[in-house]
């Protein structure tokens, strides 16, 4: 579900800045910072971590009516780093103004977003992009890890990316009744 979510983003944004496919991809930002690195924008995954406000959910779910016991779902958010390096200095920041300006115009995404040209991912409710901030020693520890060169970047948190095991599902008995036997 990580994958298809980050592709459906991938697309969304090479559509936004009017990019072809090579210019945009799923890749760490240290291919970007190696010699002979392709140009354009990297989107790399940083971090993932559990959204703790719905880790309390139940182990009982209704599909169609029938109740289902089985662990809950996991929702993770997902922290994307969107670099560019394109040969021009202006040019990256410029693509990063436009990306910017996508997740401002739209911070949330649903399966109405979806188009024949990038489809909706089953199984994911919706992205919810919120831009996370970097201090200045955080932001150097990111880069001294992806390889050292700084490049223009802007960070995203993801939220609520929902993980769930389908097969792991039991149908269960509802309860429709209850007796007391009062010993008398």
């Amino acid at each position: 579900m990580i994958d298809e979510a980050m592709e459906f983003i991938r697309r969304e944004v090479r559509t936004h800045l009017e990019l072809t496919d090579g210019e945009v991809q799923l890749e760490s930002a240290r291919v970007l910072t190696q010699e002979g690195g392709a140009d354009g924008v990297a989107i790399s995954l940083v971090n993932v971590e559990e959204e703790p406000t719905l880790r309390n959910t139940p182990h009982t779910r209704f599909v169609n009516g029938q109740p289902m016991i089985g662990q809950p779902s996991v929702f993770m958010n997902l922290y994307l780093l969107f670099a560019f390096d394109f040969p021009n200095y202006g040019t990256s920041l410029h693509n990063l103004s436009r990306t910017v300006e996508l997740f401002q115009h739209r911070r949330l995404f649903q399966e109405q977003d979806g188009s024949p040209a990038n489809p909706w991912p089953g199984g994911l409710l919706q992205l919810a992009f919120d831009h996370h901030n970097l201090s200045f020693e955080a932001l150097n520890n990111l880069w001294s890890v992806l390889g050292g060169t700084m490049l223009p970047a802007l960070l995203y948190k993801a939220r609520l990316v929902e993980l769930r095991q389908p097969e792991s599902e039991d149908a269960a008995v509802p309860i429709d009744t209850i007796s007391m036997d009062l010993g008398t």
